[in-house]
Order: C-alpha cells, then structure tokens, then sequence
C-alpha cells in the first residue's frame, strides 16, 4: 500500500521536476552547461509520470475503499479538489492576460471560452480530466468489466492524441494512470503477496532493466528525441513508472515535511508557475543572473502557491464536510487524487 504521506512526498518531488524542466526549456540565455539545460528540460514526462501514476491509484482506493463507490460525494471531492482549482486560477490569468477582451476584439471569444473549459492551454489539466471522467464512467457503469474497458479507454484516447498531432508529449504518460489503477487493484485482489518487498523489489529492478533497454533502443534509433523515437519514449515511460511504483511501496513516510506540503499544493504551483515565471523574470534578470533569477521565481511561486493552496484545501474540506451525511463526517479528509 502507499502511504498518503509517500504520495504526498513524491507528488512533492514530481511538481519540482517539472518546474525545472520547465524553467531550463524556457532559459532564454545562453547556458553556461548546454548538455544540462537539454537534460533537464527533457524531466517534464517523467514528473506528470509520477503524478497519474498517483492518481490512478488513489482513485481506486478510494473508489472501492470503506464507503466507496461513485457516487456524488465522490464526484463533488474531485471537482473541489481538482476541476474548481483549475476553473478559478485559469479565468484569473486569462482575466489579468486580458486574453478574453483581445479575443473578443478579435471575433473569437467563443473560441477561446471553449479553449478554457476544455483546458487546452493547461495540457496536463485536460488529460487529467479525460481521465478522470473515463475512469468514473467505467467504475460507475463497467461492472465487472470496469478495469478492461478503463484499459481500452485509457488506450484509445492515448491512440487518439497520437493521431491527431497533439504535442507529442501528451500522451506519454497516460500508461502511468493505468499502471496506478492495476497496482492498487492488484493490491486489492493480492495483498499478502504484494506486501512482500522481494516481489515489491522485483518490479523496481524491472523497470530498470527495461529503462536501460529502452535507453540503448532510442540512442540506436534516432536519439533521445520524442518525435524520432516516439515508441522508445513510450516504454521508457512505462518502465520508470514500475521504479516510482517501487519506490512508493517501499518508503515509509512517518511525518510531513516541505516535500508533503508541495505535493498537496503540486496542482496550484503547476497553474501559477508559467504565469509567475514569464511574469517575474524579466525583471529580476535585469539586476541578476539568469540562475539567480529563476531560483527566486521559482521559491516565490512556490511560497504564492502554497499558501493559496492551503487556504483552499481548509475551505474546501469545510465544503465536504458540510455535504457529508453526519454519520460520515468523522476522519473526513482530502480525497485521493
């Protein structure tokens, strides 16, 4: 089983990972250390890897846990914890861009509504939610059924970004949704067996030959290039997140720490980062050097984000708790993304 607080801590370290990457891709000096900035810039995947590997599991949990189901207290948590976020910071920053009153202007204010209600300008959001749906509706509807036609589903919609010229990126990690999905049904089905850290162990060493295999595969196949080696990248992927997968079985996490407080504050720091960092740097890098100026955008962002972020997660567990039946509202908590 992983811990609420492992999840916590590596939900922590994914929201790092991506915010450097980003801030190395976007570097827009020239770089003391080339080879590093194109080596960071490349841990985007394998930070929202983390994320959905994550996800996956915490919606099964807590789908078939004690007093499970989806039902629509189900379905309120993950649209406070994840669906109103989104809704609230994304009108805010299109609000201050003025984006709306320039599309408006221009005649494509429709257009741009829709892009922000299908969370086109936040990748990572809209395939979170395909995902999120996908897996309610199976759970809800599938019966027995309802982890094959996830694994389809999952599948098709993956299948379908990769055909519709969607960055290439934005499909590579949905593998890690249905793998945290299959863990923690695994889990369910097996638990004595799973629990046991030489088969815990097993998959960690998997992954990492399969890592290495996958690495020798791209190198002779075009390089490290999503677009040259798209199915290089894709097993690659898959096998890193059997590592993760390992790692959150094995560590045992006893008390909260900054790691903890970044990930239950991950969503809120990816929806302010860009904004904040195109926003701030500019302006530092006129009295600072480029490495210095990202590193204080990076922690103002950070400092921003979290204290919106749990100010949010108080009001809106007093919102959950409001909506619980009163023989449910002891150990109330923020569900599982």
């Amino acid at each position: 089983m992983i811990a609420k607080k492992t999840s916590s801590m590596l939900r922590g370290i994914a929201i790092l990972i991506v915010i450097a990457s980003h801030y190395a891709g976007w570097m827009f000096v020239e770089p003391a250390h080339p080879l590093a900035k194109h080596l960071i810039s490349t841990w985007g995947p394998p930070g929202v890897d983390i994320f959905l590997l994550l996800s996956g599991y915490g919606l099964y949990r807590s789908a078939t846990g004690k007093n499970g189901g989806i039902t629509p207290l189900f379905v309120l948590k993950r649209i406070l914890a994840v669906v109103l976020p989104y809704l609230v910071i994304a009108a805010l920053i299109h609000l201050f861009a003025g984006t709306w009153t320039q599309a408006a202007a221009e005649g494509t204010l429709a257009e741009a509504v829709k892009n922000y209600l299908t969370a086109s300008d936040f990748w990572y959001m809209q395939v979170l939610f395909v995902l999120y749906a996908a897996f309610m509706l199976c759970f809800r509807f599938g019966s027995f059924l309802r982890v094959p036609l996830l694994g389809a589903a999952v599948i098709g919609y993956t299948v379908w970004l990769y055909n519709t010229a969607h960055a290439d990126f934005w499909e590579l990690s949905n593998i890690s949704f249905l793998i945290g999905v299959l863990a923690a049904g695994a889990e369910r089905l097996w638990p004595g067996v799973l629990k046991r850290k030489p088969v815990q162990i097993t998959v960690g060493v998997v992954g990492g030959i399969g890592m290495f295999i996958c690495f020798r595969g791209m190198v002779e196949n075009g390089g490290s290039g999503v677009s040259e080696s798209f199915g290089w990248e894709l097993a690659m992927n898959l096998f890193f997140t059997l590592i993760i997968l390992c790692l959150a079985w094995l560590i045992r996490r006893q008390r909260s720490g900054i790691l903890a407080v970044l990930g239950a504050c991950s969503l809120f720091i990816y929806l302010t980062h860009t904004v904040l960092f195109w926003t701030w740097i500019f302006r530092l890098t006129e009295k600072m050097s480029y490495a210095w100026a990202a590193a204080l955008t990076g922690v103002g962002t950070i400092l921003l984000s979290c204290a919106v972020g749990l100010l949010y997660d108080r009001l809106s567990s007093r919102w959950i708790k409001a909506c619980m039946p009163k023989k449910q509202e002891k150990g109330v908590r923020k569900p599982d993304l």
